[in-house]
């Protein structure tokens, strides 16, 4: 029969400590933000310029015009995913949570973004309206 004292002295515990160097990156970086936030612009400036060039052909706009609207919601989806992307790691958690968060996230932002500019576009219009009145009165 075999001692357990037998074993310990066969086998010690201890285990031989390694020295490790650990460094400290941090989870979010202005490169990783930039890249997404580019990413996201090219492919909401791709997604809304496949929409605007049937506008085009209708003769609902012109290609100008389609070209200045898709540039100006590919910002805006590049912002909502470069924050998203940076909330989403500044988290962490599983891809479910991380799915989640991004989604939240860039809902909430592209929500916030489209508001302040329905707001901007209706104050652009109703200046324009007042300046075209104004002339027309003095004729």
């Amino acid at each position: 029969m075999i001692h357990p004292q037998n074993i310990q002295q066969n086998y010690p515990t201890a285990q031989p400590n390694y020295p490790v160097r650990s460094y400290a990156y941090p989870v979010v970086t202005p490169a990783a933000l930039m890249a997404s936030g580019l990413f996201g612009m090219v492919i909401g400036t791709s997604s809304a310029l496949a929409e605007n060039l049937h506008h085009v052909q209708d003769d609902k706009m012109t290609l100008a015009q389609a070209a200045v609207d898709s540039l100006a919601k590919g910002a805006g989806t590049g912002v909502a995913t470069a924050v998203a992307v940076g909330v989403a790691r500044s988290i962490g958690g599983g891809a479910f949570t991380t799915l989640a968060v991004t989604l939240a996230t860039a809902t909430g932002v592209g929500y916030v973004l489209n508001a302040v500019g329905k707001r901007t576009t209706k104050t652009i219009s109703a200046s324009e309206k007042k300046s075209v009145s104004s002339k027309g009165g003095k004729k």
